[in-house]
Order: structure tokens, then C-alpha cells, then sequence
């Protein structure tokens, strides 16, 4: 299996449709960094399946589609298709070419195809699986990807064992059995957790069952025990009842003088009450006027004593005053004299801080220029350090180039020997080709011309296909259509149905009388009416009851009747009979009346008939039922119909709709079948002409291939023959220019050697000049800082002596302003003085006028309380006459209200016996006196009895009467989820099995693998590094399937160490020595390489590309560089460049044709 090429179409920065094809040997792709090199390594991984966004640089799949440019809009999908060959039948398809398709769109939605088929990605997977291809296998090896081989991760290297091995499918279809096995346990478990539940559940209903029975029994015993002692509770009650009403009514007829004399007395006391309130308005009118006397006197009173208070303050505070203005002169003195003496201190510290700060700017001018020799100083050691770490690199480069010029001499040595055999094999060869040139081209057209007649039959057969589809999708919409209303109408029917069973809308009474079993009994008038639904409204509204009426046979049936509902009718309501020996005779008969409008038949007819015969109904009446008859006009529903005969007739609607809609319903689905057995014909036409096209295109495919494949040798001949040659006549040069290139490396080498002797001496030099610089700095900076302390403690001083002054000014002002205060409130005061002898002069003339008018006002109120004081004594006496009128009155009313609730009280223990049993026992009283059985015996040992009753029922407690029925309901469940759990046992032992041969099979087949890689994988090592030591080996010996694998490195000359101790290019070549072991225990059809030659020196980069010039004839190597060396060993060349900015395009040569036509062109 060989890459055949790769096709990309609007992914990534492929913009344009670009196909690279691949040739056996090294084919390398170069060009700049950006140009789009790694996106062909992406493209190979992503359709052969790749799901993270990230493992081809990326956050979201859509961001492969191009994105656009400044020229460019971007596409709407992105497009990647991988073709290989199959001719050894690796890969499980019966081709000989298998073309592996990917698409993608904005959405993020991927579409899959095998040779151009739509599939699945579990397809795609399936058939990579352990052959080496795949988006996680190691055909595809990226430089970060060295980093996840030898990583400290263990378990992330054992895709690459599991892909040789071919166990994946073994773990798959282990996972697939733990999965179902998983869910066998959790169903063992959950069903476990209800057979434990439901047998307890038996267990329960069988104890409920005995329950029930015994509660039955109790319970019948109860009603007739309970029935006979209200039987005799009842008749007590009524006789009682009777007396309380005999005394009720002699009550009433006593209590009517004692209510006159009560209205006298009322009416006497309210005579006296209007005068008393009279005299206590009158009273309140001279009282107020008092009152108001009163406030005058107090608030003249108050205000004199706050003049007098405020003339006393005034005089205090006036002589505090003198005093306090003399303190505050004196104070604001002193602190004048204060200012000034720290004025002159303050002055004397400005100037001495003035001579410190001059001399500390000096000691910083002389740091500064210090610091810059110093700078100076260690920037010249720097630059001879480095020009000295220069030169060793170069020395180190140029030995390294003479070794690499050797050792490439040795391969071009030998690469011209091999090229001159192959150029003597070739000339054979391309004898032979010639003499075969137009063997296939007649079979080819004819293959042609069967292939576009296959397609175009295929094609049109796919049309067929779309339409036969669309008329069984109508067919199918159809009938879903047809069966959502026959369940619709069913369930309406039902419905209906129900009601009609029950009798729903027809009086209690009437529906006892037709269950009653009364000979004679025929139905009600509406089981004789058939009417349409714009008819029924009107019909109903005319009859009203009558349409509830019950029709029977004769007069003899109405006795029978009348007797069952006086005697055995205990539910109210009542009764329309329509006898038919009695059907009245009318001689009127109408042919456009309501009659004319409805159906009648049967035994009823007769009274239908006669009801309705005259009965009109109006024209141009909409909206509202209206019907005349004799003169009596009916506007809507007066008798308020219950809707029987419109159910009736919505009934009959439904059936015949129902039946209507099943016919249509068997259409459909008939229709529907054989739509789908139409379009199962047209597909399977599809399918068999679709494989009838690609077997053509197989056979087509097969000769071009085969025809190419002949050309191309016979041109690749051709041209290898001048590729050989020129390649001899390139390899000399090369050689020559390499030993040319050898001797010019190693002159430099002594040359580099004398320099770095003088540097070192100069680099001396130069560390004592900076040693000195750097003494005298640190001499300088520490004079420098005892000045910035002195500086910092002449201002603090100052600060402090500006702050004592500016704190003595506010304090002299403060004085100077408490000065001018105290004189304003001296004259503030002299004013509160006058004020207060105004208010005394005027107060006292005004108090002795309000004492006088006080004293009017004391003894007008006092004659108004003795006119109160003797109203309120005839009042007393009134009231005395009312309250004993009322207290007699009251005790007659208090005797006839415990009259009334005693008589209250036996109806309502009357009614409270009744209603509880009838709540209790669900029936009547009078059905439960019927069908207790009579009990003889003392009313106190029936009491007693029925509480023992009551007592062994509440012992009971809850009771579940379907306990029986659910009892056997269970027990069958049981036996039912026992079975089942049997079952389950089975199947879990069956994947345990299953499981322990899959682990055996990989396991074996894991191991044998392992040994054999890890043997290749020392050689190989030893190879790379020419000496050392490697090994891998598992982490967890007794779990080969799951255990990590370590993996152990020492290079040639270095003791035992980690992985991650070693270098890039050490790590790198360890990679390799891994990856060529695994290739070949099981080799990989292809091996891309991006970038891994980047960490490589020289030397490693020759034995890389021996390497791979030792396994290229096995598989086909695409190696992604920028190494000169690597592109010189390529069999073919790729350069991707972008020569329009974001969009990436690639030209192919051979490289051995390049070098003879760039020597041609130098030698012309």
C-alpha cells in the first residue's frame, strides 16, 4: 500500500483545489515559515478522521475552511481527499485504489466518503484500523509529537505499540462487552432491589388479604348493631322533640304584656336622658369659658417669670464679661511677642539647610559621573565576553562542519557506485517498455463507453427514486392525517358512548325507574326522536322535560309506577309518564311544521307526534332557538334541556364519520404500501446499477492505472537513465566541493584559536578597570547619603518651626476675635434688660383683671352641676323602672331561646345521626333500616357491643380492600421478574467468558509485539547514537492491555539517566530509534515527518537521513524541513511558497533532474 496523492480544496490556507502527488522514496516539502508546509501534514491526519480541533492547530473544526484574505473572500467548505493504493490487499476493501474523502462546512458538520461514497467515520476508522493509517497511528510524526512520545506520561506511547500490535479492535470489542456487562450488573442489581421490594409487597397483601376478610365480617356485624341502637336513639329524640314543642308555643303567648311594659319604661328614660344632656351642654359652655380664664392667667404668669430670670442672667453675665475681655487682651500680647522670637530661629535654620543642600548636590554630581565609568567598564567586558563566546560557537560550528564534510564524502563515495549500477539496470529496463507502448488503448475507450452508459442509466434511475420518495412521503402524511382522526373520532365516540351508558343529563328518579325492572316501562321519548344538529337545539328547547319523559304501555304501568315511588323512592324529584293507550288525537296536520323536520320510529312515536304536531319554526331566526305552537312562542331554552337528543345525534354524526375516515385510513395505507414496495423496487434498481457503475469504474480505473502505470515506467525509465546520469556527474562536484569545503573549515579553526587567546587577555584588562570604577563609586555614594541625612534633619526642623508659628498666629487671633465677641454680647444683654421691665409692668396690670373674671366664671358653674346633680336623680330612678322591665322581659326570652335550642338541638342530634350514618355506610337511612338485619336485646348491651365493634375494627386499623386482588396481581409479577432475573445471570456470565478470551487474545498478541519492538528498538539506538544502551519495558507486568510503558535511554559515553534529562537532538533520535523499531516489526504504508530534523546537529542530521534512505525502499517517507541537508537527499521536492499573500501553492521537481539542468545551464 503506497500514498498514490492528496487532494485539498479550501482547507486551511489552500484556498484553490491543489493536488501534490506522491512518488516512492523521500519526498520533501520546504519553503518559508508561514507558507503553509505543516497544513499538508494536517490535511493527510484530518481526513483520515481526526476529531480535536487542536491536534491540527486549531480551537473549532470549522477554522480549517479558508478564512478569506485582504483579496480573497472566504469559502462556505473545506474539502481534503487522501487516494493510496491497495494492490496487497491491506486495507479490507476489494479495491485495488482506495480514495479516502473529507468535507467540512461552517457549521462544523463533516461529511465522510469512501471512493467517493458517503460513509460514516466510524467506517473510515474501521478501515484504517491496525494498518498503520489513521489520525492517532505513527504514519503521521509532528516535532511536538517527540515531546508526547517521551513524555512522563507512559500511557501516551501505548497507541503507537497498541497500532503495530493490531489490538485495537480487541479493545474495542472488550470495551463494547464491559459496557454491556456494566449494564447487566446495574439491571442484575435494580432488579434484584425490586424483587426484594415486590416480595416484601407479597408478603404485605398476603397479610392484608386475612385482614380484609376479618374487617368484612366485623364490619357487617357493626351495621346491624349500629342500626338497631339508632332505631331506638330516634324514637327517644322524637318524643322528647314533641314535648319541647308544646312548651315552646305556651312561652310565646305569656311573653307579649311583658314587651308593653318594656316600651313604656323605654320610652320614659329617653324623656329623661334628652334633658339631662341639655343641662350638661350647658354645664360645658360655662366651663369652657372658664377654662380659657384659666390659660390667660398661667401664660401671663409663665412670661413674668422668664422676664425676671432673663434680667437676672443679663446682670451675672455683664460682669463676667469686664473680666474676661481684660484675660483676653493680655493672652493675644504675649503670643505677638512669641511670633517674633520664632521668626528669627526659623530664619537662622533656612540658611543653614541652604550651605547642606549645596554641598549634597555636589556629592550627587560626582556619584553620577562615577556610576557612568562604571557602566562604561562593565559594557566593555561584556562585549569581550561575548566576541569571546562567539568565537568558541564558531570553532565549535567549524568542527563540526568538517566532521559532517567527511562523513558526506564517505556517502557520496558510495551513492556513486549504487547510481552506476541502477543506471545499467535501467537501460535494460527501458528496452524492454518500449517495445509495449499501445497495448491497453483500444480496451480502455470501450471501458469508457460502458461507463458513461451505466452512469447515465444510474442517474436517471436516482430521479425516479427522488419521486417515488416524494409520493410515498405524501402517502405517509396521508395517512397519519387518516389515523389522527380515527383516534380523534374513537375517543369522541367513547366519550359519548359513556355518557349515553350512564344516562348522563337524565334525572335520578328517571334512570331508578328504567333500572327498576317495572313491567311495562318502554323508555324515555327521546330514544324515539331522531333530528339533525340544526334541528335538535329547537326540538329540545320545545319539549324541555317531556324529552325525559318516560313512555310506558299503558294506564296499569302509571299505577305500578306511582306505587314504587311512594314507597320505595326516597330520592325527591319527579316523574313524566307518557301512557300510549292514552295518546291524545289531533286533527290538525301541518307538512312544513317541526315534525316534518324529524325522524320518529318505534313504540314512542305516537307521542312524538302528538307533542310536536302544530309545533312552527319561524324563518329568518338565527342564532337563538324559537318555535311557535298554539299561539305560545318559546325563545330559547326555558326548560333548561339537558342535550340528550344532541348527543343522540352527535353519535350517530361520529359513527358515520368513523367509518368514513376507517375507509379512507385502509386507503391510505394501502396506498402507502405500495409506494413503499415502489420505491423499495426503484432503489433496489439504484443499488444494483450503482454497482453495475462501479465495477466499471473499477475496470476503467484498473486499465488507466495499468496503462499509466506502463507510460509513466517507460518515461520514468527515460528519465532515470538522464537522472542517473547527471546524478554521477552532480555527485562528483558535490564530493568535491565537500573535502573543498573541509580544508576551508579547518584553516579557519586555527585562525579562531589565536583570537581567543588575545580576548582573554583583554577580558582581564578589563575586569580590573571595572573593579576600581566600582570602588570609588561605593566610596562616593556613602558620603552622599550622610548629606541626605543631614538634609533631612535641618527640614525637618524648619517644618516643625513654621508649624510653632503658624500655631501662635491662629491663637493671637483667636484672641483678638473672642475680644470683639464679648462685646457684642455686652449690648445684646443691655437690650434683654429693657425688654424684661416692659413685660413686668404690662404683665401685672393684666393678671389682676383675669382673677376677677376667674371668680364670675367658678360660680356660674357651679349652679350648672346642681341643676345636673338633680336631673341625674330622676334619671336614676327612670332607669331603675327600665332595667326591671327589661329583666323580666329577658327571663321570658331566656326561657323560650332554651326552649328554642333545646328544640335546635334534637333536630340537629336527629339530623347528625342520620348524616352520619349515611356518611359512614354510604345510603340513606331509610335503605340502611331496610337492609340491617332486627337485633332484639337491652339498648345498653347493644351499646356495648357495638364499641367492642369498634374497637376490633380500629385495632385493625388501615384496611386495603384490594388486597385479594393485588395479592395475586404480585405473586404472578414475581414469578415473572424471577424469570427474568435468571435470564440476566445467564447473559452476565456469558460476557465474563467473552471478556477473559478477548484479554488472552490481545494479551498474547500484545506481547509477541512488544518483544519484537523492543529488540528493533536497541538496534536502532545503537545504530543512531553508534553505542549506548535503550530499553522499554511495562510498568504493569500482570495487566499488559492497560499498563504504561517506560522507556530507557543512555547515549554512547553517559551513565544511566532520565528521559528528560537528555537533549533536543538526543530526545529527537530516541523518538526515531522508537518510531523505525515499531516500522519494522509492522511497516507503515507512509511516514510523514514535519519538522523532526529541527533539533538535530550535523552529525545527527547524516545518520537521520541514512536512516532513511536504509527504509525507504519499504515505505514512502514525506518529510516536512527547512535542512539543506534533508532536501539533498529527497527523491523529490515540494516547495510551497504563497505568491498571493494567505493563499498557499505548490510546484514539485525531482531533484535529481534540478541539479544536472542547474550544472547544464553553469557548464553552457
Amino acid at each position: 500500500m503506497k500514498l498514490r496523492s492528496l487532494r485539498v480544496h479550501g482547507f486551511k490556507s489552500f484556498a484553490d483545489s491543489t493536488t501534490i502527488e506522491f512518488h516512492d522514496g523521500i519526498t520533501a516539502v520546504v519553503g518559508p515559515n508561514g507558507c503553509g508546509k505543516s497544513n499538508i501534514s494536517d490535511a493527510i491526519r484530518w481526513v483520515l478522521g481526526e476529531q480535536r480541533p487542536t491536534a491540527i492547530r486549531g480551537a473549532k473544526m470549522e477554522e480549517v475552511i479558508f478564512q478569506g484574505t485582504v483579496a480573497r473572500r472566504p469559502v462556505n467548505r473545506g474539502s481534503v481527499s487522501l487516494t493510496v493504493t491497495n494492490e496487497d490487499g491491506v486495507l479490507p476493501i476489494p479495491f485495488e485504489e482506495v480514495e479516502v474523502g473529507r468535507e467540512v462546512f461552517r457549521d462544523g458538520g463533516s461529511e465522510y466518503s469512501i471512493n467517493r461514497s458517503a460513509c460514516r467515520l466510524r467506517d473510515v476508522v474501521d478501515l484504517c484500523r491496525d494498518t498503520g493509517l489513521g489520525a492517532n497511528a505513527y504514519s503521521i510524526i509532528e516535532n511536538r509529537m517527540i515531546d508526547a512520545i517521551l513524555s512522563d506520561r507512559a500511557e501516551e506511547r501505548r497507541a503507537l505499540f497498541e497500532e503495530a500490535a493490531g489490538v485495537g479492535k480487541y479493545k474495542d470489542r472488550r470495551k463494547a462487552a464491559t459496557r454491556r456487562l456494566e449494564r447487566a450488573e446495574i439491571d442484575v442489581q435494580r432488579l434484584e432491589d425490586v424483587i426484594s421490594e415486590v416480595q416484601t409487597k407479597v408478603r404485605s397483601l398476603a397479610r392484608q388479604k386475612g385482614k380484609a376478610e376479618r374487617y368484612l365480617k366485623y364490619r357487617q356485624r357493626r351495621l346491624d348493631v349500629e342500626v338497631a341502637v339508632v332505631r331506638s336513639q330516634l324514637d327517644l329524640l322524637r318524643e322528647r322533640l314533641i314535648g319541647v314543642q308544646k312548651s315552646l308555643d305556651a312561652d310565646t303567648r305569656s311573653s307579649e304584656h311583658t314587651v308593653v311594659e318594656l316600651h313604656t319604661a323605654e320610652a320614659e328614660y329617653e324623656s329623661m336622658r334628652l334633658r339631662e344632656v341639655d343641662a350638661e351642654k350647658e354645664r360645658t359652655k360655662a366651663a369652657t369659658t372658664l377654662e380659657k380664664v384659666r390659660e390667660q392667667l398661667v401664660r401671663w404668669e409663665r412670661d413674668l417669670a422668664v422676664a425676671a430670670e432673663q434680667a437676672a442672667y443679663a446682670g451675672r453675665r455683664l460682669a463676667q464679661i469686664d473680666e474676661e475681655r481684660a484675660e483676653a487682651r493680655l493672652q493675644a500680647e504675649a503670643l505677638e511677642r512669641d511670633e517674633r522670637g520664632l521668626t528669627g530661629k526659623r530664619t537662622r535654620a533656612l540658611e543653614e539647610l541652604e550651605e547642606i543642600q549645596t554641598l549634597a548636590g555636589d556629592r550627587k554630581t560626582r556619584v553620577e559621573t562615577l556610576h557612568d565609568d562604571m557602566s562604561v567598564a562593565r559594557h566593555n567586558l561584556g562585549e569581550l565576553e561575548a566576541e569571546e563566546r562567539d568565537l568558541v560557537r564558531r570553532g565549535a560550528q567549524l568542527e563540526g562542519d568538517v566532521e559532517a564534510s567527511e562523513a558526506q564524502a564517505d556517502e557520496l563515495e558510495k551513492r556513486l557506485t549504487r547510481v552506476s549500477k541502477e543506471l545499467d539496470a535501467t537501460d535494460e529496463t527501458f528496452s524492454e517498455l518500449q517495445a509495449q507502448s499501445d497495448l491497453f488503448e483500444g480496451r480502455i475507450e470501450k471501458s469508457l463507453k460502458d461507463l458513461e452508459a451505466v452512469t447515465a442509466r444510474v442517474e436517471q434511475q436516482i430521479s425516479d427514486v427522488s419521486t417515488v420518495r416524494r409520493e410515498l412521503d405524501d402517502a405517509r402524511q396521508v395517512e397519519r392525517v387518516s389515523t389522527d382522526l380515527v383516534i380523534e373520532l374513537k375517543a369522541r365516540l367513547s366519550a359519548l358512548e359513556l355518557l349515553e351508558r350512564d344516562r348522563e343529563g337524565i334525572e335520578p328518579v328517571v334512570q331508578a325507574v328504567l333500572d327498576s325492572g317495572i313491567p311495562g316501562v318502554l323508555g324515555t321519548l327521546a330514544d324515539y326522536i331522531q333530528a339533525s344538529a340544526e334541528i335538535t337545539p329547537s326540538l329540545e328547547s320545545h319539549l324541555g322535560t317531556f324529552a325525559r319523559a318516560i313512555v310506558v304501555n299503558e294506564g296499569a304501568t302509571v299505577d305500578s309506577i306511582l306505587q314504587w315511588f311512594n314507597e320505595r323512592w326516597k330520592g325527591g324529584g319527579g316523574l313524566i309518564v307518557l301512557p300510549l293507550d292514552t295518546v291524545p288525537e289531533s286533527s290538525i296536520r301541518q307538512s312544513k311544521g317541526l315534525l316534518s323536520q324529524i325522524s320518529t320510529s318505534g313504540e314512542g312515536a305516537p307521542w312524538v307526534k302528538a307533542l310536536l304536531n302544530g309545533v312552527q319554526i319561524p324563518q329568518g331566526v338565527e342564532g337563538t332557538c324559537f318555535t311557535t305552537s298554539n299561539g305560545v312562542v318559546r325563545i330559547g331554552n326555558p326548560a333548561g334541556g339537558s342535550g340528550i337528543l344532541e348527543r343522540k345525534e352527535e353519535l350517530l354524526r361520529i359513527r358515520e364519520e368513523l367509518d368514513l375516515q376507517l375507509l379512507e385510513e385502509e386507503s391510505a395505507c394501502k396506498t402507502r404500501e405500495a409506494q413503499e414496495r415502489k420505491l423499495a423496487d426503484a432503489e433496489e434498481l439504484v443499488v444494483a446499477s450503482r454497482l453495475e457503475m462501479h465495477e466499471a469504474e473499477d475496470v476503467l480505473h484498473k486499465m488507466r492505472a495499468e496503462g499509466e502505470i506502463r507510460s509513466g515506467e517507460q518515461g520514468r525509465m527515460h528519465r532515470l537513465q538522464d537522472d542517473l546520469a547527471r546524478e554521477i556527474g552532480a555527485t562528483n562536484s558535490t564530493r568535491a566541493r565537500v573535502l573543498e569545503r573541509a580544508q576551508e573549515a579547518q584553516s579557519d579553526r586555527g585562525i579562531l584559536l589565536e583570537q581567543e587567546e588575545s580576548l582573554s587577555e583583554q577580558r582581564e584588562e578589563a575586569k580590573e578597570i571595572l573593579q576600581l570604577a566600582q570602588n570609588e563609586w561605593e566610596h562616593a555614594r556613602s558620603e552622599e547619603a550622610a548629606l541626605a541625612v543631614d538634609v533631612a534633619h535641618l527640614e525637618g526642623d524648619v517644618a516643625r518651626l513654621n508649624e510653632r508659628h503658624e500655631t501662635i498666629g491662629q491663637a493671637r487671633d483667636q484672641a483678638e476675635d473672642r475680644v470683639l465677641a464679648l462685646d457684642e454680647e455686652e449690648g445684646r444683654l443691655r437690650k434683654e434688660q429693657a425688654q424684661a421691665r416692659k413685660i413686668r409692668s404690662e404683665g401685672d396690670a393684666a393678671t389682676e383683671r383675669l382673677f376677677d373674671e376667674r371668680s364670675g366664671a367658678e360660680r356660674e358653674v357651679r349652679d350648672k352641676d346642681n341643676i345636673l346633680q338633680g336631673l341625674e336623680e330622676a334619671l336614676s330612678t327612670s332607669e331603675k323602672h327600665l332595667r326591671e322591665a327589661r329583666t323580666a322581659e329577658r327571663a321570658a326570652s331566656d326561657r323560650r331561646h332554651t326552649l328554642e335550642l333545646e328544640h335546635q338541638e334534637l333536630d340537629g342530634r336527629i339530623s347528625r345521626i342520620r348524616e352520619r350514618l349515611e356518611t359512614e355506610w354510604g345510603r340513606s337511612l331509610d335503605a340502611l333500616l331496610e337492609e340491617a338485619e332486627v337485633i332484639e336485646g337491652d339498648q345498653d348491651e347493644l351499646e356495648a357491643e357495638l364499641k367492642e365493634i369498634v374497637l376490633k375494627l380500629e385495632r385493625l386499623g388501615p384496611v386495603n380492600m384490594l388486597a385479594v386482588e393485588e395479592h395475586e396481581e404480585e405473586s404472578e409479577r414475581l414469578q415473572f421478574l424471577a424469570e427474568q432475573r435468571d435470564d440476566l445471570f445467564e447473559a452476565r456470565d456469558d460476557l465474563r467468558s467473552a471478556i477473559r478470551e478477548i484479554n488472552t487474545t490481545a494479551t498474547d498478541l500484545f506481547m509477541s509485539t512488544f518483544t519484537e519492538i523492543r529488540e528493533h528498538f536497541r538496534k536502532t539506538f545503537l545504530r543512531l547514537f553508534e553505542g549506548g544502551e535503550a530499553d522499554i519495558w511495562l510498568q504493569v507486568t500482570d495487566d499488559p492491555l492497560e499498563s504504561p510503558i517506560e522507556i530507557h535511554a543512555s547515549p554512547r559515553g553517559k551513565r544511566t539517566q532520565r528521559i528528560d534529562l537528555l537533549s533536543g537532538g538526543e530526545r529527537a533520535l530516541t523518538a526515531l530509534s522508537l518510531l523505525f523499531g515499531i516500522y519494522l516489526v509492522k511497516p507503515s504504508p507512509f511516514c510523514v515527518l514535519d519538522e523532526v530534523d529541527a533539533p538535530l546537529d550535523e552529525n545527527n542530521i547524516g545518520r537521520f537521513i541514512k536512516l532513511l534512505e536504509d527504509f525507504k525502499a519499504e515505505s514512502q517517507f514525506v518529510v516536512i524541513t527547512h535542512n539543506p541537508r534533508t532536501i539533498e537527499a529527497a527523491d523529490w521536492i515540494y516547495g510551497v511558497t504563497m505568491e498571493e499573500p494567505g493563499i498557499s501553492t505548490v510546484v514539485g521537481v525531482k531533484l535529481e533532474d534540478a541539479l544536472q539542468n542547474a550544472e547544464g545551464s553553469s557548464t553552457t
